[in-house]
């Protein structure tokens, strides 16, 4: 993530702090639902077992959710507990209405992650 570098830079003392460094800190992950048609909700909680006796433990929740005509599906980004190292694996969005919907954490990053467009 660049902190190796031999020199000062802004930001270096956030990235440092005990907060930043914990490994049960939540991250910033993309997810796509299991649907591509459907758009989940903004501040959806995530749960991993919604057959969970209530109180159903969070994990997280989506920060914003769109439908995209690139992907032809919708997508979220949403801060999750552990989250990058989660990659792949299922989750379930609780609604304000008590439904449930299934989604996959993937990167944040959607379209291009090797940054070739740029190139052309």
């Amino acid at each position: 993530m660049g902190n190796d570098k031999p020199f000062s830079w802004i930001g270096k003392r956030s990235h440092t702090r005990s907060d930043v460094l914990r490994e049960d800190r939540k991250q910033l992950v993309g997810l796509l639902p299991k649907d591509p048609k459907v758009v989940l909700e903004e501040g959806a909680q995530v749960v991993f077992d919604p057959q969970h006796a209530v109180p159903v433990p969070m994990y997280g929740h989506v920060t914003s959710s769109y439908y995209s005509p690139t992907l032809d599906s919708g997508f979220a980004m949403a801060v999750v507990t552990r989250g990058h190292h989660r990659m792949g694996e299922t989750v379930w969005l609780a609604s304000s209405d008590g439904q449930f919907t299934e989604a996959k954490i993937v990167s944040s990053v959607f379209i291009d992650p090797k940054g070739e467009r740029q190139n052309v």
